[in-house]
């Protein structure tokens, strides 16, 4: 086993903000780039310049993760589950974009990638970094809710974006991140996901992706963390059961698994393509053209109290008008569309 055939560091520590892949998720790539042989943890320390005790700290947290590895009886490591590994290297020589992913630092488990990407953009992170988990202890989704991000099956992660924005245009960060990630899903499966306001993808009226926008900056964006949550390879009876009739992946909906990676970059493309122009009515646009639930009725949760009414459009500010029975149009800047369902 020679360095060279390993994944090594896509970008400096300094251009991700100190922050680096740790040696677990780099001993995951590795085991997931040699799945036919059984290699010894030394070759695996010397390819990666770590100690082999890291190794096999490594291969410990795999299996606390429900990852099967085999030791061989002392010949060498093996990773036995099929779960397709992203690789860094094979993201990043396929992908294509300008800044977009082109810096990604993987971890196998995080609490939050949100929040490891606020304090690495903090620390002067480079637009487009990416920070990937194969599993989210404590994932984030809209108005405090947890994301279920179990390990190996879906695509959790969060991009630093500095673009030129003002606070009150940030909204199309959110609505065009929606667009680009059903963009991508069309693109990978030829399925065409509903896109609900504000920030949620749907498959046969189940979640499918969500997305969670955080700013730093008061009148002008600093930077923003996306976060963005995929449900890729998810069997039905993987999801709890409070979810298993509101949630589902792509692998529930066509019965077939996915490559992670192949998603990741075509979604980091449509990402990039659709951010080449922050122009309010192109998004805009772009983001009715794939959302159905205008022209229904719908149930707004918000913190003044419930808005119901026919949804109509979308406003210049991101906002959504909708009309209710007494014909007065009101325009909802936060809330909750009935927990996902249209009434």
């Amino acid at each position: 086993m020679t360095e060279k055939r390993l994944c090594t560091s896509t970008g400096s520590s300094a251009r991700t903000g100190g922050f680096e892949t740790p040696v677990a998720y780099r001993v995951l790539e590795a085991l997931g780039e040699h799945r036919a042989t059984e290699v010894p943890a030394p070759d695996i320390a010397a390819a990666l310049s770590c100690n082999p005790d890291d190794v096999r700290r490594a291969v410990g947290a795999m299996r606390r993760l429900g990852y099967s590895v085999s030791d061989c009886h002392g010949a060498g490591i093996r990773l036995v589950t099929e779960t397709d590994v992203i690789v860094r290297s094979h993201l990043v020589e396929g992908l294509g974009t300008r800044a977009l992913g082109r810096l990604p630092v993987c971890f196998l488990e995080l609490d939050s990638t949100n929040a490891v990407a606020t304090r690495s953009a903090l620390a002067g992170a480079a637009h487009g970094t990416v920070v990937l988990a194969e599993h989210q202890k404590a994932g984030r989704g809209r108005l405090g809710r947890n994301w279920f991000s179990p390990p190996g099956v879906g695509l959790w992660f969060s991009l630093i974006l500095r673009y030129e924005l003002t606070a009150a245009r940030s909204w199309m960060l959110t609505l065009g991140a929606a667009v680009a990630l059903a963009d991508a899903v069309e693109a990978s499966t030829g399925i065409r996901p509903d896109v609900r306001w504000p920030n949620d993808l749907y498959l046969n009226d189940r979640k499918l992706a969500g997305i969670l926008t955080e700013l730093r900056g008061v009148d002008r964006v600093d930077f923003a963390v996306l976060g963005i949550g995929i449900n890729v390879n998810q069997d039905e009876d993987d999801f709890p059961v409070g979810l298993q009739n509101t949630a589902t992946s792509l692998r529930c909906v066509t019965g077939r698994a996915f490559d992670r990676t192949a998603l990741l970059a075509e979604a980091l493309r449509a990402l990039e393509a659709v951010f080449a122009s922050l122009d309010a009515d192109r998004i805009r646009e772009r983001w009715k053209g794939k959302a159905r639930m205008l022209g229904k009725p719908v149930c707004i949760m918000t913190g003044a109290g419930p808005v119901r009414g026919v949804a109509e459009d979308v406003g210049t500010d991101g906002a959504l008008l909708v009309r209710g029975v007494d014909g007065v149009v009101r325009r909802v800047l936060a809330g909750d569309v009935g927990g996902g369902t249209l009434i």
